[in-house]
């Protein structure tokens, strides 16, 4: 039984112990937050008695023991990955036997590189470079910080010196004895301060932050510079797994994806990536080529699209897209249906409405889906739904971070067509503005050419930098290309960071990416456009595909305060539910993360208004049914599947 709200720290210990006991269940905890777990240690050690502490602990676990049955995103022990295969019948098998791989903890990694990085002696033979995202503008120097931040620093001759010397990568030492020669009366202690400033705001960098490419980035460092408070924290699961589906799930995936591209917000381009298009037409126009560096520098250039420096896109005016979809939804609510099946005439006008058809379709996507069948038999027979998750910007975009645990499903993307046929595929080699996200953009080198950017690399054949390329315009559409050789390419993300969340992504970096598809359609999950502000919308159903399910938002202001007995807040919560139609198990989403609740059961009532005591709105979608993993014997599961455009 959960405890009430007010229940004392013997009644929280009453009910962390059972869970707490179940050993599998501890170590995926324990792993995930080793902090949690201290804290219920304490707390079932006797060594907190502090009711609120005990609460906050218990409420922790149980959100982490629902992800524990439902929520199948990979992190640490409560989720891997696997392949699957299409093939006549379908067939699933899950053993014990998982493969896991362990990484060091990117926090506490990077600050042991910083504490070596600032000792010179330690340094001596540890070669540096500039950052290739640092830009001199109005006599400073400016870099990228963390998250959509930026540091700059005076251009003094000392710093110029260095911009000068680490072009290239240099040893330490080297640098420390060209700023020597050239500033003799500047001590000694000062110089080797400037080295260690510009190493820490991250203007140089140093040879022990390994590139995205390397997998485990402990690979870089020298023997003696991991301490022990180091943490192999990170990790991830190959699974023991077989599983194959039906050709008639990878029909409907298909299906499902056709459908979403026709349903694009913006089928030729973001209205940001169309206005910065018709800009550099106006300036350079047909068959001119800008230097990269060049052509994102605000002073000298068009700088960056719109919404590329700040924490949100920008705000889009009212479509006819978006008025069919407020007719859609509303009519939904008054008619009382949870779900509108949707017609090709409902597409066709829809598709209409959004504008211009594209010229050229998004070469290659990922769809997530969750694949909803009573059993094997039932899949076998056709009587499936897909369940869309989300749609990826390209293929290897959400798979990308895994391709070290499956090397097969990164061979399969050496192919992929590009939207100029003329143009070679690269992949783009980064890291993440946030050192916690190190991980989710490391992925071992697939292609045969790299773009690195805001990374310590040596100058070799097959890398190319921001400096080596440049921008033209042939046909209306905007195409990325080496300077020296004139040779186009088209940039591959593997990481499932999303872009628009500009405090994870080095500006640049995003620019580079999506340059090439600028004009193609915005594939995305379904977008409800302006209706998103609605208190409702249906479900959307296309053949077998549930392309969105249906979705309430709870706003906390409809429901009593936080000191309100939790029999009365739930008497109001059950009240709002009968009147707008909200069944008992819902999904509360955060983002893209969703938390399986039952409104019935009390634990899951203080979840709900635990999360509503912090935020002024949930948003809540339809559960899938009970027995929709029932063919993979009721696992939570994601599938995967890249696509590719057949023009």
């Amino acid at each position: 039984m959960w405890p009430g709200p007010d229940s004392s720290t013997e009644q929280w210990r009453s009910w962390l112990a059972p869970v707490w006991a179940d050993k599998a269940f501890r170590n995926t905890v324990t792993g995930a937050s080793p902090d949690l777990a201290r804290q219920i240690e304490a707390i079932l050690d006797g060594q907190v008695l502090n009711d609120r502490r005990a609460r906050r602990a218990a409420l922790a676990l149980a959100r982490y023991s629902l992800r524990y049955a439902h929520r199948p995103t990979p992190f640490g022990l409560f989720a891997g990955v696997g392949l699957i295969e299409f093939g006549d019948t379908s067939f699933a098998r899950v053993g014990d036997d998982h493969k896991v791989f362990r990484r060091r903890d990117p926090e506490s990694l990077d600050s042991a590189i910083s504490v070596w990085e600032a000792d010179g002696a330690l340094m001596a033979d540890v070669e540096v470079r500039v950052n290739n995202l640092a830009r001199v503008r109005g006599g400073r120097v400016h870099v990228p910080s963390a998250g959509a931040s930026e540091f700059s620093l005076a251009l003094t001759p000392a710093v110029a010196l260095v911009l000068e010397a680490a072009r290239s990568p240099i040893p330490h030492s080297a640098l420390v004895g060209k700023l020597a020669a050239e500033f003799p009366m500047v001590d000694e202690r000062r110089r080797a301060e400037l080295i260690s400033e510009l190493l820490r705001t991250r203007l140089l960098l140093s040879a022990l932050r390994a590139a995205a490419t390397i997998v485990d980035p402990a690979d870089a460092l020298p023997t003696g510079a991991l301490g022990p408070h180091v943490r192999a924290a990170a990790v991830d699961v190959r699974l023991d797994a077989e599983v194959r589906l039906p050709e008639t799930v990878a029909v409907e995936m298909e299906t499902a994806t056709t459908v979403l591209a026709r349903l694009a917000t913006y089928p030729t381009g973001t209205p940001a990536w169309r206005r910065y298009t018709e800009r550099f037409a106006a300036r350079w126009g047909e068959g001119a080529e800008v230097g990269v560096e060049q052509l994102t520098d605000p002073d000298h250039g068009l700088g960056l699209p719109e919404g590329f420096g700040s924490m949100s896109e920008p705000p889009r005016p009212m479509s006819r897209r978006d008025r069919l979809l407020l007719e859609l939804a509303g009519t939904a609510a008054i008619q009382g249906r949870r779900a509108v099946i949707l017609s090709e005439s409902m597409v066709e006008e829809l598709q209409a409405a959004a504008g211009e058809p594209p010229l050229i379709p998004a070469p290659h996507l990922e769809l997530c889906a969750q694949v909803q069948a009573r059993s094997l038999p039932a899949l076998d027979k056709g009587d499936f739904r897909i369940r869309v998750h989300t749609v990826s910007r390209a293929a290897g975009t959400m798979t990308g971070r895994f391709w070290h645990l499956l090397p097969d499903a990164a061979a399969e993307l050496t192919d992929l067509p590009t939207v100029d046929p003329e143009a070679q595929l690269a992949q783009l080699s980064f890291h993440p503005a946030h050192v916690q996200a190190d991980l989710l953009t490391r992925a071992p080198q697939t292609l045969p050419r790299l773009v690195s950017v805001g990374e310590f690399r040596h100058s070799e054949e097959n890398v190319v930098f921001p400096a080596d390329l440049v921008v033209g315009l042939r046909g209306g559409h905007l195409y990325l290309a080496v300077a020296a050789s004139g040779e186009r390419l088209e940039l591959l993300a593997p990481t499932a960071i999303n872009f628009v969340w500009n405090n994870y992504t080095p500006p640049l970096v995003r620019f580079l990416a999506e340059i090439s598809r600028a004009a193609t359609p915005q594939v995305t999950w379904f977008d409800w456009g302006a209706a998103w502000t609605l208190p409702f919308t249906p479900a959307l159903h296309y053949r077998r595909s549930i392309l969105v399910a249906a979705r309430w938002q709870l706003r906390a202001r409809d429901l009593p305060g936080r000191v309100a007995p939790l029999e009365r807040w739930a008497e109001r919560l059950h009240a709002w539910r009968t009147r707008a139609g909200v069944p008992d198990c819902v999904l509360l989403a955060v983002d893209d993360q969703q938390l399986f609740l039952d409104l019935t059961q009390d634990l899951h009532l203080d979840l709900l208004r635990s999360h509503l005591g912090a935020t002024p709105a949930a948003i809540l979608y339809d559960a899938p049914p009970p027995d929709a993993d029932g063919w993979i014997d009721g696992r939570a599961h994601s599938i995967v599947v890249s696509l590719r455009s057949s023009r």
